[in-house]
């Protein structure tokens, strides 16, 4: 896949232009000591502080990725108050408050301040995964290929109802229904009514709501670019872009028409990968969806929603890929002049928190 200079330069302009704002935040912590006479030691402050820490990241991590809540509830608690502050991941906008219960032996902190979320991913992900004695995590040897679709809706099919009636003799008094499903998604249902020799039979046809995609291959290449640069500047040296590989136009072709991925397509994405990049243990695959466009009601400019989703599968021995993570759908909504700025603003968020979150699931799997 070429990748044009200009491409990826526009997604690095727009990763600093878009990046995350600091997250205002607050929480309260609690913390025992023993010692009956003279106030409470330093150590105790600090596990109220950490302790107050851990709640307010913890309740401003309650709107992200379930990925996100579920590394940090493994990490947050071994994470020093130093590890916090010195390090950049919070700052106080106010002097932390204590309060001391001498009846209940208990030191009390209020913290106030902001979270930078992409520096509290970038230090979960570079920690132990299991002890606090293991080895920090090496991203450079992580290895995976990440094939994603790009596809936009053409076409909307809304419910369509379609209801005859008919009139025949009949001799008995009854009531019955029977329904009916097809495979082009239509139901039939069919209810005849009997008074003596006259009946009435009401059919009633009902098809589901239809969705329609076309493939959006310029936007590929720039989701492409723009995750391949976030992983790089998060010190990843072995993600393999699966749109390289001759497998990718058929998982293209197949997403094309749905979200249902047929075997003989799975078995050859995992045969290419196999053959092509022995080395890979893990397969990323995904689709952003970009609605159909429309107005911002306010500015009048162009209006662009892009959704992305996917599922981490683990490769091994000659099998299939087999499920170990989903990525948790991730929206964006974004404004600009013109149809395709706005879809490029909505694109360099989308390649951001694609990578982040595929980051953080190889991490929370042991895949680093």
């Amino acid at each position: 896949m070429k990748k044009p200079l200009f491409a990826i330069l526009l997604l690095l302009i727009a990763s600093v232009c878009y990046a995350d704002s600091p997250i205002k935040i607050s929480g309260r912590g609690e913390a025992p000591y023993t010692n009956i006479i003279g106030k409470p030691g330093k150590d105790v402050e600090d596990q109220a502080r950490q302790a107050a820490i851990y709640d307010a990241v913890n309740r401003a991590l309650e709107n992200q990725s379930e990925a996100l809540r579920e590394q940090f509830k493994s990490i947050g608690k071994t994470m020093k108050v130093d590890t916090f502050l010195k390090n950049g991941l919070v700052t106080e906008t106010r002097k932390t408050e204590l309060l001391v219960d001498p009846k209940a032996r208990t030191v009390t902190a209020l913290f106030e301040g902001n979270l930078d979320l992409t520096s509290l991913r970038d230090a979960m992900n570079a920690a132990p995964v299991n002890t606090a004695s293991a080895p920090a995590v090496n991203l450079s040897k992580a290895e995976a290929a990440v094939f994603f679709t790009c596809r936009e809706t053409s076409e909307n099919i809304t419910q369509k109802l379609g209801v005859t009636v008919s009139g025949s003799s009949a001799k008995n008094k009854e009531a019955e229904a029977n329904q009916t499903a097809s495979d082009t998604g239509v139901s039939t249902t069919e209810t005849t009514l009997n008074q003596g020799k006259n009946s009435l039979t009401v059919t009633e046809s009902t098809k589901s709501d239809v969705q329609k995609y076309k493939l959006d291959a310029p936007s590929r290449e720039i989701l492409g670019a723009g995750m391949l640069a976030r992983f790089s500047s998060k010190g990843f040296e072995s993600i393999v872009d699966g749109s390289m590989m001759e497998s990718s136009a058929d998982l293209d072709q197949a997403f094309g028409t749905g979200d249902a991925v047929p075997a003989a397509v799975w078995k050859k994405v995992a045969t290419d990968v196999r053959t092509t990049e022995p080395t890979i243990k893990y397969l990323v695959v995904g689709t952003v969806d970009f609605s159909i466009p429309t107005k911002d009601p306010v500015s009048g400019m162009s209006m662009e929603s892009g959704t992305v989703s996917g599922k981490v599968y683990a490769l091994n021995g000659t099998g299939l890929p087999r499920v170990v993570a989903a990525l948790e759908p991730q929206d964006q909504k974004m404004a600009a002049p013109t149809q395709q700025d706005a879809k490029k603003r909505v694109i360099a968020k989308l390649s951001e928190q694609a990578a982040d979150d595929i980051i953080t699931k190889l991490h929370n799997k042991n895949g680093l």
